[in-house]
């Protein structure tokens, strides 16, 4: 009941007060914007610069806004019928006749109010600009001259007939960035190129003179130095040791290695060889290792630094025997006769 009261006292008051001055008043709040900023205009008794927001009474307005430098500019604001004034009516005569006599019936065409000033001939304009990078930090030239460093708002003069500026922008580490910086631009981004950056790196390895390659192409052999050119966004490039005799070796180098040495493995050959002693039953030591009783193979290594084996043979009875193995007997058969030993010379 009381809510329902309410509403009722509500709509009582806005049949006797009129429902568009309750709901909208007999002034209206408009905001005044112009490009470029800070020109003054004078309404309703009202003198601003924009921009600026002031609450006007319903009625039309003639306004003319004034800069040095521009030519005046004229805008008519309008007024209209509010759609609250429909409701007046609905509600009855009273509330129509007391919005019509207030003149709150009326609402403005728009509240948005906004004038594009242009410069006089001979006027030097001054407009605004955000200078950006990518990455930050860059100096700005303009004209040869300096304005400080990117992100950064300027506020730049521009001549009646100059339509674009010459601009620099310079970052260490970066190339220097020229752009044309066009006069009805408001912001700009430059994205500035990384230089190249020179590495020397030292290569080396155990041991040393291996033939070293880089990305296929041969730089010498080890230990040596080499100038490597790297730029933004390079992947690793691959460094190849290679030497007779020992395993390849391959490592991955960025633009942050600056010394690497690699340990060559040699290259290890296993091959049997094949023995035939007489007499059956010798002992056989080969490289200070004795053989198995009655083992007529062996399994010997070669590689670049082993070149060659140690057999030493003997049996009682019979005169003691040393055989030197060389890489090319490898394959054998390795053939030995024991001779007999005189007494007292075994």
């Amino acid at each position: 009941m009381r809510f329902a009261g309410r509403i009722g006292a509500w709509a009582l008051l806005a049949a006797l007060s009129g429902c568009t001055l309750l709901v909208q008043g007999t002034s209206q709040s408009v905001s005044f914007t112009s490009e470029p900023t800070g020109a003054s205009f004078t309404v309703a008794g009202q003198t601003a610069v924009t921009p600026v927001t002031l609450d006007l009474p319903k009625d039309d307005h003639r306004i003319l806004f004034r800069l040095d430098g521009y030519e005046d500019a004229h805008y008519e604001l309008r007024r209209g019928v509010s759609n609250w004034f429909i409701g007046s009516c609905v509600m009855g005569v009273i509330a129509a006749t007391i919005d019509f006599a207030t003149g709150a019936y009326k609402e403005f065409e728009t509240t948005d109010v906004r004038v594009t000033l242009q410069a006089l001939p001979d006027t030097v304009q001054t407009l605004p600009v955000s200078i950006t990078s990518q990455p930050p930090g860059a100096d700005i030239f303009i004209g040869g001259n300096s304005y400080g460093v990117t992100p950064k708002d300027l506020r730049l003069p521009w001549q009646p007939k100059e339509r674009e500026k010459a601009l620099s922008l310079r970052l260490q580490g970066y190339a220097p960035k020229p752009v044309a910086l066009l006069r009805t631009e408001k912001q700009i981004t430059v994205a500035l190129e990384a230089l190249p950056v020179p590495v020397t790196v030292k290569f080396s390895s155990k041991p040393p003179s291996a033939e070293l390659r880089i990305d296929g192409r041969l730089q010498g052999k080890t230990p040596l130095p080499v100038d490597l050119v790297w730029k933004t966004g390079d992947k690793p490039r691959l460094a190849e040791w290679s030497f007779e005799g020992y395993k390849p070796e391959k490592r991955e180098i960025t633009r942050d290695t600056k010394d690497l040495t690699v340990d060559l493995q040699e290259i290890v050959e296993e091959i049997v060889l094949p023995l035939k002693i007489e007499p059956a039953g010798a002992k056989v030591v080969v490289d200070g290792v004795a053989l198995a009783d009655g083992q007529k193979q062996v399994k010997l290594a070669w590689s670049i630094s082993k070149t060659k084996h140690t057999v030493v043979l003997s049996q009682p009875g019979y005169k003691s025997k040393t055989v030197e193995v060389k890489r090319t007997e490898a394959a054998g058969p390795l053939e030995v006769r024991l001779t007999p030993a005189l007494p007292g010379n075994q």
